[in-house]
């Protein structure tokens, strides 16, 4: 059989039987933190070598107002100072139970005066479907002038998932429900909006790596204006233990910060471009072809296992680099994960192959047993 055609069917067995090998390797869990293990991606390895990195951007739109601890009278003084810096939109991710003295209470009046300001919902499902639930006391009080957004985290519903993307709009049986950033964004920034992809329930990857944001305390905005006009304000809370989830970059990142990066992706118009299927499988396949061809091309040579391992490690190495700059340069996750498990099984094939077909393998010294015992039979 010539080489080449020994090389396809060795490859082609090998894709085959990666579908029947434990998917542990497809994890890539080798290359994740212990306590990641269990939800992590080859994206997440990207993420964490890129925000690692020296450089980082400070975002110019959005800017976080963290509110710990402070008391409602507190929060109305906050909203009216950031009001009166004149932002391009408030976001205010807080649910609020009702006050001790309705009658006397600035909050409400702070609320009804901020311009700009998009106040939180949550969406939930049921059986008929999800529905936008009002889960604030000043919901059914202040009308916001940006209306109302969900402000569910992507995967917070399940148990240790990690957040790697957003929902943009969410179909409800009351409508179409903006997320969080979105809403903020259609305040602020119009032009923009317009360019969002508003098919309801669209998925995005939220970019994480090398971007940081002003986090101005509520006491520095009056002294500051220019940190808060024309700005998009995100105010909430930054160390409320219920609102922690996991992120590539953190096990517990507040919801509040993911709703920034969130926007920050948005505004940016860079999306993570996913491969397809497809062109994993050809990616596997052609790595996969080049490495068994070599083994065979090298098998009898004296150098031929070492320089095959050679090769086999700086395909590794080039794939996991190669991806890395293709994720951080040019917005393209590179899944190497099954190239990865298919060049391992492929040498382990051809290693199968060489010691079962080739000369003095398992199947020639068979053959000379079986022969050398029909000789002493006659």
């Amino acid at each position: 059989m010539p080489l080449p055609l020994k090389s396809v069917v060795i490859t082609v067995m090998t894709l085959l039987c990666s579908h029947v090998v434990v998917y542990d390797l497809m994890s890539v869990s080798f290359f994740s933190p212990m306590e990641k293990a269990s939800d992590f991606q080859f994206s997440d390895f990207y993420t964490i070598v890129a925000d690692d990195r020296a450089v980082a951007s400070l975002d110019e739109d959005v800017v976080i107002v963290p509110v710990d601890g402070y008391t409602r009278k507190g929060m109305a003084q906050v909203l009216n100072d950031i009001n009166f810096c004149n932002p391009a939109a408030v976001g205010l991710d807080i649910a609020f139970a009702p006050p001790s003295n309705p009658d006397n209470d600035p909050l409400a009046e702070a609320l009804a005066e901020c311009e700009n300001l998009v106040m939180p919902v949550r969406v939930t499902a049921s059986d008929d479907g999800l529905h936008a639930s009002h889960v604030s006391y000043y919901d059914s009080i202040v009308k916001p002038k940006g209306g109302f957004a969900a402000v569910n985290i992507q995967g917070d519903m399940e148990k240790r998932s990690t957040v790697r993307q957003f929902t943009g709009y969410f179909t409800t049986e009351e409508g179409v429900v903006p997320s969080f950033a979105s809403a903020l964004i259609e305040v602020a920034r119009p032009d923009l909006a317009s360019g969002l992809n508003k098919e309801a329930d669209h998925e995005e990857n939220i970019r994480f790596a090398s971007k940081r944001f002003d986090i101005v305390d509520p006491e520095e905005i009056i002294g500051n204006p220019d940190l808060i006009e024309g700005k998009i304000v995100m105010v909430g809370k930054l160390n409320n233990i219920g609102d922690m989830h996991v992120t590539p970059l953190d096990n517990f990142t507040p919801g509040l910060l993911i709703h920034a990066h969130t926007a920050a992706t948005m505004l940016s118009g860079k999306y993570i471009r996913e491969l397809t299927p497809f062109e994993s499988y050809a990616i596997a396949a052609i790595t996969c072809f080049l490495l068994v061809w070599l083994n065979l091309r090298l098998w009898d040579s004296p150098m031929g296992p070492l320089a095959v391992r050679i090769v086999q490690a700086a395909m590794l190495y080039a794939m996991i680099m190669g991806g890395t700059m293709a994720y951080v340069y040019y917005d393209i996750d590179m899944n190497f994960a099954f190239a990865i498990l298919t060049t391992s099984l492929g040498v382990a094939a051809c290693d199968i192959y060489i010691g079962t077909f080739q000369k003095n393998g398992l199947c020639d010294r068979i053959g000379i047993l079986f022969r050398k015992s029909n000789h002493d039979r006659i």
